[in-house]
């Protein structure tokens, strides 16, 4: 197995770096497509070129929040990566007709999963996809074939996320490709680092990814009410950045907004249950980044021949000046690539639809474990720090500590109250006795 990543600028460069990779086409050929750009004509532009000089391979692509070839980000471009299999069958399957996301997900395991099927990378609409209902599908045909991949993003404009094959284009879809052998190694690993803040409050009401009252407040109102409503007026842009962290099972999973609706209901890329209990978070760089180096200690020890990232648009908007200190390290071990995603796929002792995550699927065919100068970066510039995440964090902890107070200050009168009722007490039995 062998992975080439390049810039997808112009025909002309695509078809220099092709021949001085020489790859030629095969059916042993996966080819990943990732493109900032969510115009269609676009898309089938580059697509049809693809096709062109790859009839026979297998294709799938996303449109993205950003952009990760040889480890380096972007934004504004297109990424084509090019892996060359020798073991692997590779199968593809889109479609944009189906029920629900539950039955986007049966559909697209009933059509990719074949006896040696280890593992499926699949993409699904950022906005209107329920990422955790898909997963769910999928499970119901198959629970044991490893899910990577995540959900399509538009650069947080919110209004349009595509998914692709070599043929199809489609904006409320699911496109995935199974790789089925014997003899190909697969290790996942995610990294979190968001740290929840404020008080712990109840989900209660909500319909699966639709969340109506927390704290039987609006989800809109809880926002405004602990993050400030100048920083809540960015919903749902700033939902990626403060998202709502429920345990499940000893994991932390964030749940991120994509959407708001008028009766103040906000739409997350995962599902809820009424009763939930949720903080908000919020990331840190220092830690973030110390677990990806972490985290490359722990891959280095596995044989690998390629890295794929899909990490969460909210990793990369947190740390604009920083996030290749995060992914760049990983191309030291292997040829590293991805985009940046509205939610990641990540399959553990079971498959989790995860936000704010860098997930790393590593491949290879080969089990040979080579040894690697592994080059780590844990700098993180202070100006990262965006102004309205420090607008954000200033207003919880100004208001749950409000909250504390005036907590305090009823306790307090509880408290003097029964002392005045108790020492009454004791003054009417003292006068009794007299």
């Amino acid at each position: 197995m062998i992975t080439y990543n390049t810039y997808f600028n112009s025909e002309k460069e695509l078809e220099d770096f092709i021949a001085k990779k020489q790859i030629e086409d095969s059916e042993k050929l996966m080819i990943q497509f990732f493109t900032s750009y969510t115009d269609e004509e676009f898309i089938r532009a580059k697509l049809k070129f693809l096709n062109r000089l790859y009839p026979n391979a297998s294709l799938i692509g996303s449109t993205t929040d950003g952009l990760i070839k040889d480890g380096l980000v972007s934004t504004d471009n297109s990424v084509v990566t090019f892996t060359k299999l020798e073991h692997t069958k590779i199968k593809t399957y889109i479609t944009d007709e189906f029920d629900d996301y539950f039955d986007a997900g049966e559909k697209l395991a009933k059509n990719l999963i074949q006896k040696d099927t280890k593992l499926i990378i699949s993409f699904i609409d950022g906005l209107t996809g329920n990422g955790e209902e898909f997963l769910n599908g999928i499970s119901s045909f198959n629970d044991k074939v490893i899910v990577s991949g995540g959900l399509a993003s538009d650069n947080a404009k919110f209004e349009k996320t595509l998914v692709f094959d070599k043929e199809n284009i489609y904006t409320n879809g699911a496109v995935g490709i199974s790789l089925s052998s014997e003899s190909l190694h697969i290790y996942t690993d995610y990294n979190f680092n968001w740290l929840p803040i404020g008080r712990e409050m109840i989900v209660t009401k909500c319909d699966k990814n639709r969340v109506y009252t927390i704290d039987n407040k609006t989800a809109t109102d809880t926002y405004q009410y602990y993050l400030g409503e100048g920083v809540s007026k960015k919903l749902p842009a700033v939902g990626i950045e403060f998202p709502l962290i429920i345990k499940r099972d000893g994991l932390s999973i964030a749940r991120a907004a994509l959407a708001k609706n008028e009766d103040g209901s906000l739409v997350f890329a995962g599902n809820f249950k009424n009763g939930d209990i949720v903080q908000f978070a919020y990331g840190d760089s220092h830690a973030i980044l110390s677990s990806s180096n972490s985290s490359m200690d722990k891959i280095s020890t596995y044989p690998i021949e390629t890295i794929f990232l899909y990490s969460c648009m909210a990793r990369r908007r947190f740390m604009p000046n920083d996030i290749a200190n995060e992914t760049l390290p990983y191309n030291s071990i292997a040829p590293t690539s991805g985009f940046f995603t509205y939610g990641e796929f990540f399959t553990g002792k079971k498959r989790e639809l995860l936000n704010q995550t860098l997930t790393i699927l590593a491949l290879s065919e080969s089990d040979e474990v080579a040894k690697k100068d592994i080059k780590y970066n844990v700098s993180v510039d202070g100006s990262s720090q965006h102004e309205d995440t420090i607008k954000a964090l200033s207003n919880i902890v100004q208001v749950t500590s409000e909250e504390i107070y005036t907590i305090n200050t009823k306790q307090t009168k509880i408290y003097n109250k029964l002392y005045e009722i108790g020492k009454n007490i004791n003054e009417t039995i003292e006068a009794e006795e007299l």
